[in-house]
């Protein structure tokens, strides 16, 4: 016990095999840790739309959206552009940022919004949006796996009564290129 406690090996176990499990150990971590930092560095160096395009494409998406529900959207809560900055905490080029917009409908009877809610659903899915995991019973979000814009519908539930819609961006680089680094 006392040759483990100094040497970090147990009796009878040779120096080289002790050596030779870590290096592999480290060499499994580096590798995977590596390969996944090279990809998500490599990914965020790409050029992207614009900021301007980026709100351009949600604005799009927000008419498209509201001409086939079935309910108006109360003037007063249509929002600015919210823009922030992406992936703070990742390593890599930073200042990509992503925003969005939307709008509620108030109080909104349950048949109106449930008929909001398939009429979301059917039109964007027909334009290749996909359900989001983390969609709840309250909330409707499908995300387009091309363009990776996301549209969320809140306030579907019978227990809600506010509707709202909201469209955001990926992460883009405002003039659509990364800076020089």
């Amino acid at each position: 016990m006392e040759l483990m406690r100094v040497t970090g090996r147990a009796d009878g176990e040779s120096p080289r095999a002790g050596r030779t499990t870590l290096t592999a150990a480290l060499a499994v971590a580096v590798l995977a840790l590596s390969s996944c930092g090279v990809e998500t560095v490599s990914e965020r160096r790409k050029s992207t739309i614009t900021l301007e395009q980026a709100k351009a494409q949600v604005d799009a998406y927000l008419a498209e959206i509201q001409a086939k529900l079935p309910v108006e959207p109360l003037a007063s809560t249509i929002s600015d552009f919210s823009d922030m900055e992406c992936d703070h905490n990742d390593v890599g080029p930073h200042g990509r940022k992503e925003t969005s917009r939307g709008y509620g409908f108030g109080n909104v009877p349950a048949e109106s919004r449930t008929e909001a809610a398939a009429a979301f659903r059917t039109l964007l899915m027909g334009k290749g949006f996909e359900m989001a995991p983390e969609a709840t019973l309250d909330w409707v979000k499908l995300k387009n796996p091309k363009d990776k814009f996301v549209a969320v519908l809140d306030g579907v539930s019978d227990s809600s009564r506010n509707l709202s819609l909201n469209v955001s961006t990926p992460c883009v680089w405002p003039k659509g290129t990364p800076p020089p680094s």
